[in-house]
């Protein structure tokens, strides 16, 4: 989903995972896509030149000659979730990338928590990878919601909250 957030603020605590199109001016380390179109857009879009864009085996064979396209790893969730890598929301597979990277807090920004299956599927890795903490950041917003309580590796923080995370540990690169 779109969201209004300077992502290089978020480069200092580590690398971003892009997923799909993104209309920013940040050069991020990662990116998924699982679609040929998204795929053709992030190659010709100037942010994603040193972008390392994991993809579906199938459209990795057909890029293997973009030296910044790689062939996304087996998640081993995708089995357990009935998950194809082609189909699935391209956000689920920077999530799983990122669980699979075992990055210790994994912040979540524009994720769309509102369709009911990528909601049960968010929680699902939560369970999974209790080794990550899954951050979901949005607006600020006084209307509470208890959607990861339940979990102890879930939250849900404001962009106030994060940036003062970002000021407290945050290094430049």
């Amino acid at each position: 989903m779109p969201i209004k957030w300077d992502f290089d603020e978020c480069l200092r605590l580590g690398p971003v995972i892009a997923s799909g199109n993104t209309y920013k001016t940040t050069a991020f380390e990662y990116a998924t896509a699982n679609t040929e179109q998204h795929l053709q857009d992030m190659l010709n879009a100037a942010n994603f030149r040193n972008t390392r864009i994991l993809v579906p085996d199938t459209l990795y064979k057909k890029y293997i000659f973009f030296s910044n396209v790689d062939c996304l790893p087996n998640f081993p969730a995708m089995k357990t979730l009935d998950i194809n890598d082609e189909t699935c929301s391209e956000q689920l597979l920077s999530l799983m990338l990122a669980c699979w990277m075992e990055i210790p807090n994994i912040y979540l920004f524009g994720y769309d928590i509102q369709n009911l299956t990528e909601r049960s599927r968010l929680i699902t890795l939560g369970i999974s990878y209790p080794h990550s903490r899954i951050i979901y950041v949005r607006k600020p917003n006084p209307t509470k919601i208890f959607l990861f309580d339940a979990y102890d590796n879930m939250r849900v923080m404001d962009y106030i909250e994060y940036q003062k995370i970002v000021d407290k540990n945050g290094k430049r690169r």
